[in-house]
C-alpha cells in the first residue's frame, strides 16, 4: 500500500497556523532586515524612557525620578538666555512624563493606547475603577472598534494539491526495440536523458478547495466553500456552507451542509464547562439510512499551554436492521487518548488511537530554529501501513509567504517529498511520489538534494537580494529622515550641554573612590559606524557607582539620546571603568542595563 493512496492527503510540510492571520506586528528576524525598517519617524515620546523607569516602576520611583530629573534640568541654574530656555523646554517634557505616569488611570490609558490614550477624553467607566478595570475597558472597546471594521469584510482561502507520481522517472530499463520481422533490433539504442525521464511523471490527481468567509454580527460568521477532485479522469466536487455562532463565553455552535448531490449535513458543538475543561461534539446527519454517527471530544489544560483530550468516533453503526451491515460500512469506531502542548517555540503532539479498523501511535514535534524557520518530525506507527517517519520544515522567504519541504518514509508503502508554498491564506501543495518500495538510497537523496536545493536559493538569491533592497531602501531613509535626525541630534546636544556640569561633578565623585566612570557610550548602527555620542548622558544616570536603564522601550527617548539611524538595528556600546579595572558591554537597544558587572571586565 502507497504512502500516497489514500485521497485525503495529509499535509506533514509545515505546522499547522491560522493562515487568515496578518498580524502586523514587525518581524525580528535577522535575515528577514527589511521588516526592521520603518519609513515613519517616530513622533511620540516614551515616558518611561524620559524618567529612566520601568513600565512597572511604583508611584515612589516615578516621584523620585522625577525630582532628581526635575533637579538637574532647573532653568534657575543657568544665566545664559539659550540653556535657560532649552532647560525650560526640557522640564515641559519630564512634567509631562510625571503628569501621565504619576495619574493612574492616565498611565494605564497609555500603557494601552500612547499618547492617544493618554490625551483622550473618552469616559470609560466609573471615576473609581482600578488602573486595571479602566485598561480592560480600553482593550474591550478597542476590540469591539476592531470587530466593526471586520464586519462584511470578506476573507478567502484557496487550497491546491497536486499529486505528483515519478515513481518512474528512476526506472532504467527500456525494453529493446522489436525489428519488423519480432526479433529484437541490434539497433543500438539512445542513452535516455534526464528530460526523457521526467517525461515518465504523471499527474495521479489533483485537488481544489476554496473557501470565503464573512461576518455577520460580532458573534456570527458565514462561510462558503467549494471542492473539486480529479483522479484517473474521473472527478467529483461539492459546496458547502457553514454558520458559526458563539452564544456565550461558554457555547459556541456551527452548522454546515452540503448543497450538492450526496446531500449531508454536520452540527458542531463546543462546551467550556470551566476555564480548563471543554467537551466538544459532532453529529453527521444522513438523513434516514441510518443512525447518526458522532465525534465526542474531552479535553482539559494540563499545564499552560499543555492539553490532555479523550475523543470517540462510533463511525457507522446501526440499530437492528436500521442503519448500513457491518460488511457495508465505510468508518469504524475507535478510540483516541493525546495530549498536545504548544509555546512560542516548540510543539508537539502525542496520540494514541485504537478503533476495529486499526490502531496506531502518533508522536509530532514542531522547533522554531528562528523567526522565520521551523523544523518539524513526526512517526505513525500504525496496525496496517507499519511505521511512517516525516521530516519537514518550512522558512519564511518574504514576509508573507513559506516555503516548505518534507520528506514522509513509510517502511510498507515507499517515499514521498512534499512541496508547500504559502501566502497569505493562499496555498499550494506538491506532494511527489519517489518510490513505491523502501530504499534507503531514495530516502537519502529524498532528503538531501531538496535541502541543498533550498539552501542554495536562500543563500544565492533570497539573501542576497534581501540585503539590496535593504541598502536601497536605508538610503532613502536616510535622505528622507535627515531633517528630522538633525532636529533630534539639535536636542540632545542642548540636554548634553545641560548635563555638562553636574556630570563633571558626579564623575569627580566617582573616579574619588574608584566607583563607576564612563569612558566612552556610544548609541547607533555600530556595524555600519553611524552612532551618537551619549558619553555624558550616560554618565548622568550613574547614582551611587550604579547605572541601570529599564529595558522593554528604544533608548533613543532618554535624554541626551537621538536615534541617528531610524529604523536601523541599534545598540549601546558602553567602556567604563570600575576599581581601576576597565569593562565594556554592548547591548541591544531595547535590552535592560545594569552595570557594574563581572562579566564586562575586560581581560
Amino acid at each position: 500500500m502507497s504512502i500516497m493512496d489514500d485521497t485525503t492527503f495529509e499535509d506533514k510540510t509545515m505546522p499547522a497556523e491560522n493562515y487568515f492571520t496578518t498580524s502586523g506586528a514587525p518581524i525580528n528576524d535577522p535575515d528577514d532586515l527589511l521588516a526592521n525598517l520603518d519609513s515613519r519617524p517616530p513622533t511620540e515620546t516614551n515616558h518611561y524612557a524620559v524618567l529612566n523607569v520601568s513600565k512597572f516602576a511604583s508611584i515612589n520611583e516615578i516621584k523620585e525620578a522625577y525630582r532628581r530629573l526635575n533637579e538637574v534640568f532647573d532653568p534657575e541654574k543657568h544665566s545664559d538666555p539659550a540653556l535657560k530656555n532649552s532647560a525650560a523646554a526640557k522640564q515641559r517634557v519630564i512634567k509631562e512624563a510625571f503628569d501621565v505616569l504619576s495619574n493612574p488611570k492616565q498611565r494605564a490609558e497609555y500603557d494601552q493606547h500612547g499618547d492617544n490614550g493618554a490625551a483622550s477624553k473618552w469616559d470609560i467607566g466609573h471615576k473609581v475603577k482600578t488602573p486595571q478595570e479602566t485598561m480592560d475597558d480600553y482593550a474591550r472597546l478597542a476590540k469591539e472598534q476592531q470587530q466593526l471594521e471586520l464586519e462584511n469584510l470578506v476573507r478567502s482561502r484557496n487550497d491546491i494539491t497536486i499529486h505528483v507520481d515519478a515513481t518512474r522517472v528512476f526506472e532504467h530499463y527500456q525494453p529493446p526495440p522489436i525489428s519488423p520481422f519480432g526479433r529484437a533490433s541490434t539497433k543500438k539504442q539512445r542513452t535516455p536523458t534526464v528530460i526523457d525521464s521526467l517525461e515518465r511523471t504523471d499527474i495521479s490527481q489533483l485537488y481544489m478547495k476554496n473557501s470565503f468567509s464573512t461576518q455577520f454580527g460580532s458573534r456570527t460568521q458565514l462561510i462558503l466553500g467549494g471542492d473539486m477532485t480529479s483522479r484517473s479522469g474521473t472527478g467529483s466536487g461539492s459546496i458547502t456552507g457553514t454558520i458559526r455562532h458563539i452564544y456565550s463565553d461558554k457555547l459556541s455552535l456551527e452548522l454546515g451542509a452540503s448543497m450538492l448531490s450526496p446531500r449531508a449535513a454536520i452540527v458542531k458543538g463546543t462546551y467550556n464547562v470551566d476555564p480548563l475543561t471543554f467537551v466538544a461534539g459532532t453529529a453527521h446527519l444522513r438523513g434516514t439510512r441510518g443512525p447518526t454517527p458522532l465525534v465526542m471530544t474531552f479535553g482539559r489544560r494540563i499545564t499552560k499551554g499543555t492539553t490532555g483530550y479523550m475523543t470517540y468516533k462510533t463511525g457507522d453503526w446501526a440499530i437492528g436492521s436500521w442503519g448500513p451491515a457491518l460488511g457495508e460500512r465505510q468508518n469504524y469506531s475507535s478510540m483516541a487518548l493525546g495530549i498536545t502542548s504548544t509555546d512560542a517555540k516548540d510543539s508537539y503532539q502525542v496520540e494514541l488511537l485504537t478503533g476495529v479498523l486499526r490502531s496506531n501511535l502518533l508522536m509530532d514535534r514542531t522547533w522554531t530554529v528562528d523567526e522565520s524557520t521551523r523544523v518539524r518530525v513526526g512517526s505513525n506507527l500504525s496496525s496496517t501501513t507499519g511505521l511512517t517517519v516525516s521530516v519537514g520544515g518550512d522558512r519564511r522567504i518574504t514576509q508573507h509567504t513559506r516555503l516548505g519541504l518534507a520528506v514522509e518514509v513509510a517502511l510498507s508503502g515507499g517515499i514521498a517529498f512534499n512541496l508547500k508554498v504559502m501566502r497569505l491564506g493562499q496555498s499550494v501543495t506538491v506532494p511527489i511520489m519517489l518510490s513505491n518500495e523502501f530504499s534507503p538510497k531514495f530516502a537519502f537523496w529524498g532528503a538531501v538534494v531538496p535541502v541543498c536545493t533550498l539552501a542554495a536559493l536562500d543563500l544565492g538569491y533570497v539573501k542576497p537580494k534581501r540585503r539590496r533592497e535593504r541598502a536601497q531602501k536605508l538610503q532613502e531613509l536616510r535622505q528622507v529622515h535627515a531633517e528630522f535626525i538633525a532636529n533630534q541630534k539639535k536636542e540632545a546636544e542642548e540636554a548634553v550641554n545641560l548635563l555638562k556640569d553636574s556630570t563633571a561633578r558626579k564623575t569627580k565623585q566617582e573616579q574619588e573612590k574608584d566607583g563607576l566612570v564612563v569612558v566612552e557610550a556610544v548609541y547607533g548602527n555600530l556595524n555600519a559606524h553611524i552612532i551618537a555620542d551619549v558619553t555624558i548622558a550616560v554618565q548622568a544616570l550613574v547614582n551611587n557607582s550604579q547605572l541601570v536603564m529599564p529595558g522593554g522601550h528604544s533608548k533613543n527617548h532618554v535624554l541626551g539620546f537621538y536615534d541617528p539611524c531610524l529604523g536601523e538595528k541599534k545598540q549601546l556600546r558602553i567602556r567604563y571603568e570600575f576599581q581601576k579595572s576597565m569593562h565594556e558591554v554592548v547591548l541591544d537597544d531595547l535590552e535592560h542595563v545594569a552595570l557594574p558587572a563581572r562579566a564586562h571586565r575586560l581581560a
